[in-house]
């Protein structure tokens, strides 16, 4: 382990912090940045170990935490006008958010290089062109050089990032976020990582019900009390009311979409054929 790397989100130096093991066989070194003060772990070269599919075992959280993902998204785009745009979900894993959107009429595509969305088959993009939203739930901790990702999504210019990762308060070696039991978290950002990706990208950033939302200064008035980072009273009402307003909406449309999906996707299956 050497005594500094170069941070891989800022470029920063990051100093050595300590040493976890991780797959119970690889002792590896954490790294803290000086400058934006996120903590990352070495190269990682334990990643092919990492993502055997028995680890997926240890994400005992996926199907909550994904619907919590889904809701909070219906409220901010309902309450941004932006139900009618294309999102996409990056890192989309077996597809289930993609699902849940284009089941309340979203325009959904899942975005995943390692993974088949099993649950949105035919609804899976190799592009980001066109998205206005992007969304990365449990993601970005994956990225083994953040900085290439952010820049590559940020090129496409979204109006509105949500993302969903636990940030570095204080650095803490029994951090159970560090998941040395799959590996697979090796990139831990701090609040002011945050900050550094929103001014490089000319976004604004805030956290709202446990997301970091990224988004177009142009939303700022309808997200926040005018000058201050207080939330509307209208969008606090829609959070409030966002797992209720969510259930309703896709019980009372029952299998309108996805059906209008299935004869989507077979009309596109007879043209190719």
């Amino acid at each position: 382990m050497t005594e500094n790397i170069q941070c891989r989100l800022c470029e920063g130096i990051s100093k050595f912090s300590f040493s976890k093991k991780i797959l119970s066989k690889h002792k590896i070194g954490y790294y803290l940045c000086e400058n934006c003060g996120s903590l990352q772990t070495e190269e990682p070269y334990w990643l092919e170990e990492a993502y055997d599919p028995l680890n997926e075992k240890f994400d005992t959280g996926q199907l909550v935490r994904v619907f919590h993902n889904a809701v909070f998204l219906k409220a901010i785009l309902t309450h941004l006008d932006l139900l009618g745009c294309r999102l996409i979900d990056y890192g989309c894993g077996s597809g289930l958010l993609t699902r849940f959107m284009r089941d309340i009429g979203v325009d959904a595509w899942g975005f995943d290089s390692y993974s088949a969305p099993r649950l949105s088959m035919g609804f899976h993009t190799d592009t980001l062109e066109g998205a206005t939203v992007v969304n990365l739930c449990e993601v970005a901790e994956h990225f083994d050089h953040p900085l290439k990702y952010f820049d590559e999504i940020f090129s496409h210019h979204p109006d509105l990032l949500v993302m969903q990762t636990n940030l570095l308060e204080t650095v803490d070696e029994g951090w159970d976020y560090l998941a040395v039991d799959h590996g697979q978290h090796i990139f831990f950002y701090s609040p002011k990582g945050v900050e550094y990706l929103a001014k490089r990208n000319n976004m604004l950033a805030t956290y709202i019900n446990g997301f970091i939302v990224f988004f177009n200064p142009n939303f700022f008035e309808k997200l926040f009390v005018q000058g201050s980072w207080v939330l509307t009273s209208d969008f606090q009402e829609a959070l409030n009311s966002s797992v209720p307003n969510f259930l309703n909406q896709m019980l009372a449309n029952g299998y309108k979409y996805a059906i209008q999906d299935h004869l989507m996707l077979k009309n596109l299956n007879s043209i190719n054929s």
